[in-house]
């Protein structure tokens, strides 16, 4: 998944040649507390905090308050790259810029979790099943196997350890009631430690 898939296209911006006033008036429009600031050719040029310059006059310009911000992402970045931006910064949003460095985006925390919730297909219909399985090739794909040749179609994987040498692996399939999913794990000897009726949204 990339970033382009889940960017805002329309951004927080302004020109560095603005002044203060200009800059509050953006932020308020926008109900941010920060802004990307672009050249005339609409290349990043770094962030403008509103702590930064709410106590300078109207007139001022906004050039002596730019922090130059180091971090920012591509549209053709992976959603685990936003992940990893989010962690490192406190910021409300990060741009998204091309390779020319103009701003042609940003990706907020609402982004994210949006995103999260197509990933995990949360707002899909189905039956959501929780394994505990060895850390080791084949046992995932035994249990991939075993529910697609019954005919349930697979809308998402998660996994990650939880033991030493054990991973939890989460699975939601298509399925009109989680009995079905149970009878067919239990006749293939799957051990589950829960099954969730999903009804999306």
């Amino acid at each position: 998944m990339r970033v382009k898939n889940w960017m805002t296209r329309s951004a927080p911006i302004i020109r560095e040649d603005s002044n203060v006033g200009e800059a509050l008036k953006v932020m308020n429009l926008y109900g941010v507390r920060e802004l990307a600031v672009v050249n005339e050719e609409g290349q990043y040029m770094g962030v403008l905090n509103k702590e930064d310059i709410i106590k300078q006059q109207p007139e001022k310009g906004i050039k002596d308050f730019l922090v130059f911000g180091e971090l920012f992402l591509h549209p053709e970045d992976t959603i685990e790259a936003v992940f990893l931006a989010f962690m490192e910064t406190s910021e409300e949003f990060v741009p998204v810029v091309d390779e020319d460095l103009k701003v042609v985006g940003m990706i907020t925390l609402q982004d994210v979790i949006e995103s999260m919730i197509e990933i995990t297909a949360m707002d899909e219909p189905g039956c959501r099943i929780s394994l505990l399985l060895e850390d080791m090739p084949g046992k995932l794909s035994n249990a991939v196997k075993v529910l697609s040749e019954n005919g349930f179609n697979i809308l998402s994987i998660l996994t990650y350890r939880e033991e030493e040498n054990k991973r939890r692996v989460v699975i939601k399939v298509s399925a009109p009631d989680c009995e079905s999913v149970e009878e067919v794990l239990v006749k293939s000897n799957i051990e589950y430690d829960s099954l969730i009726k999903e009804e999306g949204f």
